[in-house]
């Protein structure tokens, strides 16, 4: 069964009129005789209750940029299998991305640029989105949208750089109800 990134991505480049860019991804890695060689790269972490096993394999891909020029500088394509383990219940998952990049073929920065990307969504667009509840913000007016983003942005680098271990959520609600600690905030 196809998981979510895969679906996404193969609608994502059907919407790039690059139709068949997964699918010839995703056929070169299931073929062992072409994935015989190749460099690969596994990591092992153990955080937020489970374990998570990493495995990059990457190529360079000539062939696939011959195949799709609308994508320029394309050099590399990497497959990335996740295994994670939930330390309590002992449930495992296992997922399947395929990336192509601009980087030269070399498994670990690959693996390592993959983390940095979902690094700023987790550590950001998310905390956003959960603290600020920035998705349902619908407005739409000249600007505004680019000024709100700035201002939670600001916001959101204020209350981090506010020593307390509370979370951002109960900071925002502190600093609104409290004025010396929003002074506080405001004068780090």
């Amino acid at each position: 069964m196809p998981s979510m990134n895969a679906d996404y991505a193969a609608a994502r480049a059907v919407l790039l009129g690059q139709s068949n860019l997964h699918e010839d991804a995703r056929l070169f890695f299931a073929d062992p005789d072409l994935c015989a060689d190749l460099a690969a790269y596994a990591q092992t972490a153990m955080g937020h209750g489970r374990v998570e096993e990493r495995q990059a394999r990457a190529v360079c891909a000539q062939w696939l940029a011959a195949r799709h020029p609308a994508w320029k500088d394309l050099k590399s394509m990497v497959e990335i299998r996740a295994r994670r383990i939930d330390k309590k219940t002992g449930r495992e998952t296992c997922e399947t991305r395929l990336y192509i990049s601009s980087l030269a073929p070399d498994p670990a920065l690959l693996l390592a640029a993959v983390r940095a990307h979902w690094a700023i969504e987790n550590n950001l667009h998310w905390v956003l989105d959960v603290a600020f509840d920035e998705d349902r913000c619908r407005t739409r007016k000249d600007h505004s949208s680019k000024g709100l983003a700035l201002i939670r942005k600001a916001a959101l680098n204020l209350l981090k750089r506010e020593p307390s271990k509370l979370s951002i959520g109960r900071k925002r609600a502190k600093a609104a109800m409290n004025p010396e600690f929003r002074s506080q905030i405001l004068a780090a």
